[in-house]
């Protein structure tokens, strides 16, 4: 069992786009945890589990732990992660929270976020088209259009038919390592 909790901590580190060495980064997961599946996990026991706290490492953690985290990483609970594990397999489960651009109105905002330091404002425009409003350290620029019509949080977001700087439309990929996390404004 041990190997698979190692699995699992390594699979929220790469999802989360963020290892997990200082006690801001604990915070950070136990937010985002939140924001996932809406359960708070403590910062200590999150450390516990790590292996942060010197004194706990042989710790055990408890099944609702496990099941949460399983959450986090995109997956129904603990026995389905450990059950893809043992698969060869690329398909998996999603139960991060998601948005289905059919629930949206035309001028809502969304913010993306994805490592390293990149956030995107898009505006919704109607039908799955969007336009980008402001970009800080993305490739993307105000005024690119494309459409979208499911946003995960925590997978990447495939941008279809951009059209970027007036070019020729394009895919495009936003988060292909850790995914995209949104807030909608």
């Amino acid at each position: 069992m041990e190997t698979a909790i190692e699995a699992l901590k390594t699979k929220i580190e790469k999802t989360l786009g963020r290892e997990m060495k200082t006690p801001r980064d604990f915070d950070f997961l136990s937010a985002r945890i939140y924001g996932f599946t809406k359960v708070h996990i403590s910062t200590t026991t999150l450390k516990r589990l790590w292996g942060y706290l010197q004194k706990e490492q042989n710790h055990k953690p408890q099944l609702f732990t496990l099941d949460t985290l399983a959450k986090t990483a995109g997956y129904i609970d603990w026995k389905a992660f450990k059950h893809n594990l043992n698969e060869e397999g690329n398909s998996d489960f999603i139960n991060n929270e998601s948005l289905k651009v059919s629930a949206l109105m035309p001028g809502d905002r969304i913010r993306l976020l994805w490592q390293p330091n990149r956030a995107v404002t898009i505006r919704f425009e109607g039908m799955d088209l969007f336009s980008v409003e402001e970009s800080i350290n993305s490739k993307l620029s105000p005024g690119d259009i494309f459409h979208v019509n499911y946003i995960v949080n925590g997978k990447p977001l495939m941008l279809y038919c951009l059209v970027h700087e007036g070019g020729a439309p394009c895919n495009y990929i936003c988060g292909s390592k850790g995914g995209v996390t949104f807030n909608i404004l």
